[in-house]
């Protein structure tokens, strides 16, 4: 499936932060994360799993307005957002 810029997935670094808690956006367990995630190591994991994905610096993090870090937008439809966090997050563990 090719990349659809409106039914694209956001990934924001903070999804895979290891410093930050549940509530303050990190998504998987401490052990798939890693300390100051790059919008290039997440594009990384998404070349590896075969997705078709766009950088966007200039956004910023719903909860942490201020920090504009940027998010990765990848395509849908291999596979679900519940199914690409962790597989990115093996990818970032693996290659930190």
């Amino acid at each position: 499936m090719a990349y659809d810029e409106d039914t694209a997935i956001v990934l924001w670094p903070e999804y895979f932060d290891s410093r930050l808690s549940r509530s303050r956006g990190r998504r998987l367990p401490r052990p798939l994360c890693v300390e100051d995630p790059s919008l290039d190591m997440i594009s990384k994991g998404a070349v590896l799993l075969d997705l078709e994905f766009e950088i966007c610096e200039d956004k910023s993090y719903p909860k942490d307005w201020h920090t504009k870090r940027g998010c990765v937008r990848v395509e849908k439809g291999k596979m679900k957002k519940t199914e690409i966090l962790p597989a990115i997050g093996k990818v970032l563990v693996q290659n930190q």
